[in-house]
């Protein structure tokens, strides 16, 4: 089987020494990457810029930093080889820096020089991105292979089981959804698996979840082969 994982933290850059990021540490990818490798799986994997590094035998790695860079890398990968299935950890940025405004002048975000800090405010306006999940199947249908078992993950804090569940089935493209909460994970680290907005199981930790998706990536690869 072979399938490609996407994880860590996206940077969106105000200039060049200042970005926009969150807490991912890529640490649940690399596991998860490790996990499926060790058990024969061909695993590619997408790593942010500065997030763990899956190692051993099977794995392929490839780096992503912005938004835009991991959506070409996708498109790009996706369009050149077929997968299983696709696990897309990775923390995307919801918004990307869009306007700058300091010092009563207007700058464009980028990475080619650095604002000067001399400035008493600083003005930031953010456009809102896309949901990359949304397009994964439809990436892989330009490669013309067989439609990969996506799964998708979401991270609330703090949220009541009604908010749950809203914002599981609003991943409505991703076939299984694998939901962890801030608060719940300052006393263990569970993963609640969901299947068609219902919750399938609970995993304590993220090699046991490895385990219970590569477990769902056999059972439709076999249907399929059946």
């Amino acid at each position: 089987m072979k399938v490609l994982l996407t994880f860590g933290g996206t940077r969106e850059y105000i200039d060049a020494a200042r970005f926009i990021t969150n807490m991912s540490t890529g640490r649940t990818g690399r596991i998860i990457a490790e996990r499926f490798a060790a058990s024969g799986c061909k695993t590619v994997c997408l790593c942010a810029q500065g997030a763990a590094r899956p190692s051993g035998a099977n794995i392929a790695v490839k780096e992503f930093t912005t938004f835009k860079d991991l959506d070409l890398l996708l498109r790009l990968v996706l369009k050149e080889q077929a997968f299983d299935a696709v696990v897309h950890l990775a923390a995307v940025s919801d918004y990307s820096p869009a306007t700058i405004e300091a010092g009563g002048k207007t700058f464009k975000p980028g990475r080619t020089a650095k604002l000067d800090s001399k400035a008493p405010e600083l003005k930031l306006v953010l456009k809102k991105n896309f949901k990359i999940i949304d397009r994964i199947k439809k990436y892989a249908a330009a490669g013309g292979g067989t439609e990969p078992l996506l799964i998708g993950f979401k991270l609330t804090s703090g949220a009541a089981p009604a908010r749950v569940l809203e914002k599981v089935r609003a991943l409505a493209s991703a076939d299984l959804v694998a939901h962890n909460d801030l608060e719940e994970m300052k006393k263990k680290h569970v993963f609640h698996l969901y299947r068609d907005g219902g919750r399938l199981a609970d995993c304590g930790g993220p090699e046991e979840l490895a385990d219970r998706l590569l477990s769902e990536i056999k059972n439709k690869a076999e249907a399929i082969c059946s």
